[in-house]
């Protein structure tokens, strides 16, 4: 994709607001709340209302097209997974693999195998994940990625994860690798000082990231809840109101993302209309209801292979940064 397509200016802008809200949660509001009233504590509300938009950010990043510049759009994702507590490097080579396997066996979170595991116990697994858990766990296994390289062969954490192996033999090998480390102290240290500035009022940061953790899993999978297996590239298109697409860098075009990945988000609303697509459901609609309920293997329709090209899209197709 061409630098000029990429939206440079607005992005820019973008980013310096998701780097300001990131300052006001560690610095701004501890020290208001210490020095005026507790009152300000309520400015963490307009942070955490954004961590989609700044999650989104980070997506940019990950596929390139947050900046045209490598080194800087590199700098700003490293900058974006430290405020989000999750390394870039890591996040964007688990990202690449969500690209070839998503809808396959090793990703689908509310699919499961009838006799050989029981609904129920994948539709508390479910549950969790879209309560918070799912952030929770990318949180634990960069860590593990990072410092625990053991950790790839642990069976039973390979059998609840299955690409957890491959991931981590991916980013062992990255040149990124140690500055995936210091990214990860520092997404750590920078909140443990925050806490400290907060003092008494600690409870509050603790909320705001108990809120991160659960906007960014309930949002990350509502595209992909329901849809046919066998095909990496399929997602769903929710329907938004535009203005609040836009307040979402149009993450709710998830299938068309899948489709041309190479698409900047101010590119997806266009490329939806000129493909002549079609609304797979509305987006609130699928947030509430449709990705709580799991279903067997069997309920769901297939894509041979055959008529899906090779069902996994390349990773190296994703433009480098």
């Amino acid at each position: 994709m061409s630098s000029s397509a990429i939206p440079v200016r607005l992005n820019l802008v973008l980013l310096l607001l998701a780097l300001r809200l990131w300052l006001v949660e560690l610095v701004a509001v501890p020290l208001a709340v210490a020095w005026f009233h507790p009152a300000y504590g309520l400015l963490l509300v307009a942070a955490v209302l954004l961590i989609p938009l700044r999650w989104q950010l980070l997506h940019e990043a990950v596929h390139g097209l947050l900046l045209p510049s490598v080194r800087y759009n590199r700098l700003a994702g490293r900058l974006l997974g430290i405020s989000l507590g999750i390394p870039f490097e890591v996040w964007r080579q688990a990202h690449y693999l969500h690209h070839r396997y998503s809808r396959s066996a090793a990703c689908r979170v509310e699919v499961y195998e009838p006799g050989e595991e029981a609904g129920w116990q994948r539709r508390l697994y479910l549950w969790l994940r879209l309560c918070g858990v799912a952030y929770l766990m990318a949180l634990a296994g960069s860590l593990l990625l990072l410092f625990c390289p053991a950790s790839g062969r642990w069976r039973w954490l390979a059998g609840r994860a299955p690409l957890f192996p491959l991931l981590q033999r991916r980013l062992w090998r990255s040149p990124q690798r140690h500055g995936a480390r210091l990214d990860a102290l520092l997404a750590w240290l920078l909140p443990g000082l925050s806490l400290l500035i907060y003092g008494a009022n600690d409870w509050m940061l603790w909320l705001a990231l108990l809120a991160r953790a659960l906007l960014i899993s309930l949002t990350d999978h509502a595209c992909f809840a329901g849809q046919p297996l066998g095909d990496a590239r399929c997602a769903a298109n929710l329907a938004l109101p535009r203005w609040l697409g836009l307040c979402l860098l149009n993450s709710h075009l998830r299938g068309v993302h899948h489709l041309w990945p190479q698409l900047c988000w101010q590119a997806l609303p266009q490329r939806f209309v000129s493909a002549r697509l079609e609304w797979d459901g509305r987006f609130a609609q699928a947030i509430c209801l449709r990705q709580w309920r799991v279903m067997p293997a069997t309920g769901l329709p297939v894509i041979p292979r055959r008529k899906a090209g090779t069902g996994i899209m390349p990773a190296d197709s994703i433009t480098p940064s």
